[in-house]
C-alpha cells in the first residue's frame, strides 16, 4: 500500500524536531504512539506495517540514517511488525508488590511503642533516611538493570545501602546517639527498604515476599509484646534472601554523573512521603488504640496499584483499537476521568468523615488517597509536582503541631484531615491533566 505524499508531508512536518533529537527510532515510536498512531494507523495511512517501521522512515527522511533499505517517503516492502504481546494480568504482581511497599509500614506500626524509647535520628529519622534512600537507589537499580542487567542491579543496591547504613550510623554518633538498641533499630529500617527495592527493581517480588512474610509475623510478635530482637532476625533473614543474587558472576555497573539528579530526586519524594507518613501515623495521638484505623492506609497503596494498571492497560487498549488518531484524544480523555473518578473515592470519603468528626480515621483515608496520587504523578514521570505534593501537607502538619501544643488530639487529628482534604483537591485537578497529557504515556 502506498498512500498520497500529502499526508506522509504533513506528519514528517509535525515530526521534525522530535526526529532530529531522538536518540533512537524507539523514541520516534514513542512520540507516534502517545500522538494516538498505532500499527493499524500506520499501515491504513502511511502505507507502513508498523509504528516502528513508520518511525525508522521518519528518522532516516530526517537524518540520513541508511537502516531503512528504501528511498524516504516510500514504501518499505522488507518492513517486519514488531512481536507485540498483549497487556498481561497485573493484579497478582500488583498486590505482591504493594505488600513488599507496606512492609516497613507494618513494622512501624507493629513496634510503635518499642520505638517510643528510641532517640529521633535512630527511629524516625533512619525512616524517613531509608524511605528516601531506596527510592533514590532503586532508579539507579533500573538503570543498572537495562543497561546490563539483574547481577549489577543487585550489586549497586547493596553498595549503595551499604554506604548509606554507614554514613547513618556515622551521624547517630555525631547526633551523640551510642545506644548499641538504637543503632539495630536505625540499621533494620534501612536493611528492610534495602530489601523491597532490589525486589523490585530484579523482579523477585514472590521470593522477597515469602521471606519478608516473617517480619510481617515478627512485628505482630512485636505488637503482642516481645522484644525487638524477633524483628531484627527476620529482617537478617530477609535481606539474605534478597541480596543472594549478588554472588553470582556478572559485570558491574558505575552509574553516570548525570543520573544523580534524577535519583535525588525519586529520593526526595520518598523523603516526603515518609515525613508526611510519620506525620500523620507515628505523631500525636495513639495509632495502637484504634487499630481499625490502619485498614485503609493498609489497602490504599495496593488500591492505587490496581488502579494505575488498569488505567494504564485501558490506554494499552485504547490504542490498539484505534482506527483513526483522532480519535485517541477523546478516548484518552475518557479513561482519564473514569480513574480520576476512583481515585477520587478516598477523598470523598476522608471529606464525610472528617464532617463526621472522625479525624483519625479520616486523616488515614486521606493519606492514602494522597498516596495514590503521587504514585500516578511518579508513574507520569513528574517529580517535581509529586515532590510538592507530600512536601506541602507534611510541613503545614509540622506548623500545626508546633503552633498548637496544648491541643487535644481530637483537635489535632481534626486539623490533620483538613490539612489533607485541602491538599487533595487541587491535586485532582494536577493529576486529571497529567492522566489527560498523551506525551507522558511515551
Amino acid at each position: 500500500m502506498v498512500v498520497t505524499d500529502e499526508l506522509y508531508a504533513s506528519l514528517e512536518q509535525r515530526m521534525a524536531p522530535v526526529c532530529r533529537s531522538a536518540v533512537d527510532t524507539g523514541e520516534v515510536a514513542a512520540y507516534l504512539e502517545a500522538s494516538g498512531v498505532n500499527d493499524r494507523v500506520a499501515e491504513r495511512d502511511y502505507g507502513v506495517t508498523s509504528v516502528f517501521s513508520l518511525a525508522a522512515r521518519l528518522r532516516a527522511d530526517h537524518a540520513a540514517y541508511p537502516t531503512a533499505g528504501y528511498a524516504p517517503g516510500g514504501h518499505d516492502p522488507n518492513a517486519v511488525a514488531p512481536d507485540r504481546v498483549g497487556p498481561a494480568s497485573g493484579v497478582g504482581v500488583t498486590l505482591v508488590r504493594s505488600a513488599l511497599y507496606l512492609t516497613p509500614a507494618v513494622v512501624a506500626v507493629g513496634g510503635a511503642t518499642e520505638f517510643a524509647g528510641v532517640p529521633a535520628p535512630a527511629g524516625a529519622g533512619a525512616l524517613i533516611y531509608g524511605w528516601a534512600t531506596a527510592q533514590a537507589l532503586a532508579f539507579l537499580g533500573y538503570r543498572a538493570l537495562g543497561a546490563i542487567g539483574a547481577v549489577a542491579a543487585v550489586r549497586v543496591l547493596a553498595l549503595g545501602f551499604v554506604a548509606a547504613g554507614a554514613a547513618w550510623a556515622g551521624l547517630l554518633v555525631a547526633f551523640g546517639v551510642t545506644d548499641p538498641l538504637a543503632h539495630a533499630v536505625a540499621a533494620g529500617q534501612v536493611a528492610l527498604f534495602a530489601s523491597t527495592a532490589v525486589a523490585l527493581v530484579t523482579g523477585t517480588e514472590k521470593r522477597v515476599l515469602a521471606a519478608a512474610a516473617g517480619v510481617w509475623i515478627a512485628a505482630g510478635a512485636v505488637y503482642a509484646g516481645t522484644g525487638l530482637w524477633i524483628v531484627g532476625a527476620a529482617i537478617g533473614v530477609l535481606v539474605i534472601v534478597a541480596y543472594g543474587p549478588a554472588t553470582r558472576k556478572g559485570e558491574w555497573y558505575r552509574p553516570r554523573p548525570r543520573e544523580a539528579a534524577r535519583a535525588l530526586a525519586n529520593g526526595a519524594v520518598g523523603a516526603g512521603q515518609a515525613v508526611l507518613f510519620a506525620s500523620v501515623v507515628l505523631a500525636g495521638g495513639d495509632l495502637l488504640r484504634e487499630p481499625v484505623a490502619v485498614i485503609p492506609l493498609l489497602v490504599g497503596v495496593p488500591l492505587a496499584e490496581l488502579v494505575l494498571v488498569w488505567h494504564q492497560r485501558r490506554v494499552a487498549v485504547t490504542r490498539a483499537a484505534l482506527t483513526d488518531r483522532w480519535q485517541y484524544p477523546r478516548r484518552l480523555t475518557r479513561v482519564s476521568l473514569a480513574t480520576l473518578g476512583v481515585l477520587a473515592v478516598p477523598v470523598a470519603a476522608g471529606a464525610l468523615l472528617t464532617a463526621s468528626e472522625s479525624g483519625r480515621l479520616a486523616a488515614v483515608v486521606l493519606l492514602a488517597a494522597v498516596n495514590g496520587l503521587c504514585l500516578v504523578l511518579v508513574a507520569h514521570r513528574r517529580l517535581g509536582l509529586a515532590a510538592l505534593l507530600v512536601w506541602w501537607p507534611a510541613v503545614l502538619i509540622g506548623v500545626l503541631y508546633r503552633a498548637l501544643p496544648g491541643a487535644t488530639t481530637q483537635l489535632i487529628d481534626m486539623l490533620v484531615a483538613v490539612v489533607l482534604f485541602a491538599v487533595c483537591v487541587p491535586a485532582l485537578g494536577v493529576v486529571a491533566m497529567v492522566l489527560k497529557d498523551r506525551w507522558s504515556y511515551r
